[in-house]
């Protein structure tokens, strides 16, 4: 893939003059506005995570064993001493101690955004200066006090790239100055599935995802901050939960484990657990058939204990999709695929 040369901007030169009238047409995309104000921008949410870890002091990390191994590395790259903790069957923390010291910080993730009730619980048992929530699965959770809450908005719509935390007042966090510059590169993906399909843009899909292994901490960039106004959040949020609502009432009899979508909870997919099937056989026919089916997280499985759930959740679960872009006879269409794969 080519390299975009940086733009050069002196923004002096704009300040005066903030809106610019004439000259060429860019793209035209409505304005509804951020979809959370008060939030830090970063170029990733791995890079928000990175950038909360780095303030208070903090030394030491409790991170679930069952998470991106780009959130380990971003603890590790903070300076932070890294300890994993299990999850019991209702994915709640288990074995983390009773005490922790004042300079040790809890993550947790509201998995698939189905576990808001998990977080409450969190909050009553640590002090929420000393709690992180990781909220990549779940862009509508709401802020809950604790010390940092982040948000990756583009695992629920298309964007290049970008990361939101909202912090708490006692976090001694400084938004950062320079600017991601990687934006341009990453659009590649989203053009062709635009143009074309996902199959031929999923190669530079990967390269975009690679080139946010760096974490340092940069503001997100004025390409993904127009690109996220450009997003009607409200109706995205409706049609997955009614997506979610379609896909349960034909599948939740089947599945082995039930999830309760809350009032307000906002689901990145639907998980189907399927014991005993091969499920990386039922991934392959189903993308030949044009479904395509997310795993979380394969790079999770050194840290985990054989046939504990997150064991489950990696080789027994379908993460099947319910997002905004399905109409409601699509999802009716992936839940008969999967009943019929499991009829034969």
């Amino acid at each position: 893939m080519n390299k975009v040369e940086p733009v050069n901007i002196n923004t002096e030169e704009y300040n005066e003059y903030l809106t610019e009238i004439g000259g060429y047409f860019g793209l035209d995309l409505p304005d509804y506005g951020d979809l959370y104000t008060d939030a830090i921008k970063y170029q990733s949410g791995r890079a928000a995570i990175r950038a909360a870890l780095e303030c208070n002091g903090i030394t030491h990390a409790f991170i679930p064993a069952y998470i991106c191994d780009s959130i380990i590395k971003s603890a590790v790259d903070a300076g932070v001493k890294v300890e994993t903790y299990d999850l019991d069957e209702f994915l709640y923390p288990k074995q983390l101690p009773r005490i922790i010291s004042s300079k040790c910080v809890v993550i947790y993730v509201n998995y698939f955004g189905l576990c808001q009730n998990n977080i409450s619980r969190l909050l009553e048992e640590i002090p929420e200066d000393q709690v992180i929530i990781d909220n990549s699965h779940a862009l509508y959770a709401p802020e809950t006090g604790a010390l940092a809450t982040i948000y990756s908005p583009r695992k629920f719509v298309g964007l290049p790239d970008g990361g939101l935390l909202r912090a708490s007042p006692l976090l001694q966090i400084r938004p950062p100055t320079r600017e991601d510059i990687g934006s341009f590169d990453r659009m590649r993906h989203l053009l062709i599935r635009m143009a074309y399909s996902a199959r031929e843009g999923y190669v530079y899909f990967d390269k975009a995802r690679q080139s946010l292994n760096n974490n340092y901490p940069l503001a997100m960039s004025g390409l993904t901050k127009r690109l996220m106004k450009s997003i009607q959040w409200n109706c995205v949020a409706e049609r997955r939960r009614e997506n979610y609502n379609t896909m349960s009432s034909l599948l939740n009899s089947l599945n082995e484990y039930q999830w309760d979508l809350g009032e307000n909870d906002v689901p990145l997919c639907y998980p189907f657990t399927a014991r005993g099937q091969d499920v990386r056989n039922i991934k392959i026919d189903l993308a030949k058939k044009n479904i395509f089916i997310a795993t979380y997280w394969p790079d999770a499985l050194p840290r985990i204990t054989p046939k504990n759930i997150e064991d489950i959740l990696i080789n027994e679960t379908l993460f099947l999709p319910i997002d905004q872009r399905m109409t409601c006879s699509q999802v009716e269409e992936v839940s008969e695929q999967i009943l019929k794969t499991l009829r034969n």
